[in-house]
């Protein structure tokens, strides 16, 4: 009798252990660390790098351990240079979180809480160890900004890690298009950091501004996993695929080709927009002129091959040290958060985000030490003769003789000799308006002014806003004064002036000649597809 009570039992519990609706799971211990009046827990097994954090988070455990924040204790002993004012940033500590005073190796020198650990970022977890629950979870914040010991500026600042100091001055921290995205559904997914976060890398992991209503510029959590990731420097998408999965192309990729004119709710008049991306992977960018005969399989630039790996982190994010000229003493490790390719230097040497500097102030050793470029003068030679090239193109189809902005019958160039003539047929061919003939339709003209906008130069900014016939277009910078993709740029501007010639019955410049001498470069990809 016992034995069959005894068996039914067993039974039970195996059905109630083995049911859908229930799980037992034991909780594995955790050791209170040794700056238990802050609550900082650390390493549960020093040795085997095994947090107190890890026990119960073993993914983001097994993402973090092969970080460079996952061994920064040992990269300081072994930089020969270790001191007691490089601590607080290579073990847990106050700074990166928000605990507001010394914590952790700061007064408690124990291995417990070297490296840089979860706490360094989440602050102390005693807290919801003891008691887990969605109500007591230390979250950590994405917020950036000089000056803060809470959040990445926490320690990745100053003259040996200015990654904060130079990123608050780029276009990702300070740009004008976080206050024109704001509130805008249809901009903030690249222009604000929770939104790309969410939309343009599928990421819903729970962190402290999360929920509220704050606005975040593109900050260090948009572009690097905090927990770590398979991609080099913890980034959320590789750097070296040449298609729209990589990492900057997924958002400098919104608009490469027309329709342009369209009567629209949503984009009216809009030019390219973040095109450039797509002019160096060499996909869905530029109006194709009838007869275009260049290569479409063939319309990557060198800069988007195999011959650059790292495509555009090459030009944008360039690591130099600074030392001085005379004793060759350090001064500066520039870590290329400015992302300013060939940026100008100030009178130490230092990279800038000043854009009226000389040629030879401006800093030309990424074309070098990326393999793609033998020497700084050779880059800048092949640099100045690109935007020699596309001035004179863009120069044959308008030239803003009086600065207005506006195409006139006294400007030069192809567009103006429509103006001039005044037709029906040409204000139908350059309406770009909401209404009227033509306002539906990407004419040759309007295709040609789409490549023209495309390919302005710093020398040529009209072409990025312009009107005639008394509406007109608006586009994004997207040539990079041409290197993100010279030898379409040049095909494209080539073409577009032939065919308005023989479409509009146009006087072509003297001595123009209309065939494409862009020449496509070695060891291109072919495309499958445009």
């Amino acid at each position: 009798m016992r034995t069959r009570i005894a068996a039914l039992l067993v039974a039970v519990l195996l059905a109630a252990c083995s049911s859908s609706e229930v799980t037992y799971v034991t909780r594995p211990p955790f050791n209170p660390g040794p700056d238990s009046a802050n609550g900082f827990l650390g390493y549960f097994t020093a040795s085997a790098k095994q947090t107190n954090c890890g026990n119960c988070h073993s993914g983001q455990q097994t993402l973090w351990v092969a970080t460079k924040h996952g061994g920064a204790w040992a990269d300081l002993q072994s930089s020969g240079h270790a001191n007691n004012t490089c601590y607080a940033c290579h073990a847990v500590s106050h700074l990166g979180n928000s605990i507001g005073k010394p914590a952790g190796y700061e007064v408690h020198a124990d291995s417990a809480y070297q490296d840089v650990q979860c706490e360094n970022c989440h602050g102390p977890g005693q807290g919801h160890a003891t008691s887990p629950s969605n109500s007591n979870q230390p979250l950590a914040s994405i917020h950036v900004d000089t000056g803060l010991a809470n959040g990445c500026g926490g320690c990745h600042t100053g003259t040996h890690e200015p990654f904060v100091d130079q990123w608050v001055q780029s276009a990702h921290g300070s740009g004008p298009g976080f206050s024109h995205a704001v509130g805008n559904a249809t901009c903030e997914p690249c222009h604000e950091g929770k939104s790309a976060i969410k939309n343009k890398f599928n990421v819903v992991t729970n962190y402290k501004e999360m929920s509220d209503t704050s606005h975040q510029r593109i900050v260090c959590a948009v572009c690097h996993a905090p927990h770590g990731s398979s991609f080099t420097h913890q980034l959320r998408a590789p750097i070296d695929v040449p298609t729209t999965d990589n990492l900057c192309v997924r958002c400098h990729s919104r608009t490469g080709t027309p329709p342009w004119g369209a009567a629209s709710a949503t984009r009216g008049a809009a030019g390219p927009h973040g095109a450039q991306g797509l002019l160096v992977i060499g996909q869905n960018v530029g109006w194709i002129p009838p007869g275009f005969d260049y290569d479409t399989n063939q319309i990557v630039s060198s800069h988007g091959t195999a011959a650059n790996p790292q495509l555009c982190a090459t030009c944008h994010v360039v690591r130099t040290t600074v030392t001085d000229a005379e004793t060759g003493a350090f001064k500066f490790q520039s870590v290329g958060h400015l992302f300013i390719p060939i940026p100008c230097l100030d009178n130490n040497g230092i990279p800038t985000t000043a854009t009226n500097c000389a040629l030879n102030q401006r800093d030309f050793s990424g074309c070098v030490s990326s393999g793609c470029h033998t020497s700084t003068s050779t880059a800048m030679s092949a640099y100045t003769a690109n935007i020699s090239i596309l001035d004179n193109l863009l120069d044959q189809l308008w030239v803003d003789s009086n600065g207005n902005g506006i195409v006139d019958a006294t400007d030069g160039g192809l567009l103006a000799q429509m103006v001039a003539r005044g037709l029906p047929s040409d204000s139908a061919a350059l309406n770009f308006g909401s209404t009227g003939a033509g306002a539906t339709v990407t004419s040759v003209a309007k295709g040609t002014i789409w490549n023209a906008a495309l390919a302005a130069t710093d020398d040529r900014p009209y072409w990025l806003s312009g009107k005639v016939f008394k509406a007109g277009w608006a586009a994004h910078a997207s040539a990079g004064n041409g290197v993100h993709n010279p030898f379409l740029l040049q095909a494209l501007l080539t073409a577009s002036i032939q065919v308005m010639h023989s479409t509009y019955a146009l006087t072509l410049p003297p001595n123009f000649d209309p065939r494409i001498t862009a020449t496509p470069p070695p060891g291109l990809r072919r495309l499958s597809s445009r």
